[in-house]
């Protein structure tokens, strides 16, 4: 029952779920804009652990231990594929059809006579 294999796995996954509370955390704390801005980290491919760790306010050297650690496994992958496709979503511009529904009040005169 206690084979190395078992303790490892049991290890990772002890280690996935304190990563999966922190980015719960975080992500309640940037809902309730108290996550301070950290400046952006050094992209190294896509970006995707220096965007994920400013948006849930976790440091990048432990997001890019955690995207290596679980690489062998195919999570690390399937995590930076699945945030790079969130992050390109998320930054995409808006439509022209969008842009012309908005309505901007930018001055209101009141005159008495």
């Amino acid at each position: 029952m206690n084979s190395p294999l078992t303790i490892i796995i049991v290890i990772l996954g002890i280690f996935l779920l304190i990563f999966g509370i922190w980015t719960f955390l975080g992500l309640l704390r940037r809902k309730q804009n108290r996550l301070p801005n950290h400046p952006k980290g050094k992209r190294i491919i896509l970006g995707v652990c220096a965007d994920f760790s400013m948006y849930v306010g976790i440091p990048l050297w432990i997001v890019r231990l955690y995207a290596l650690i679980y690489a062998p496994f195919l999570l690390g992958f399937l995590f930076y594929l699945l945030y790079y496709l969130v992050m390109k979503l998320r930054k995409a511009p808006s439509s022209p059809i969008e842009q012309e529904r908005s309505i901007h009040v930018t001055r209101m005169d009141i005159h008495r006579y």
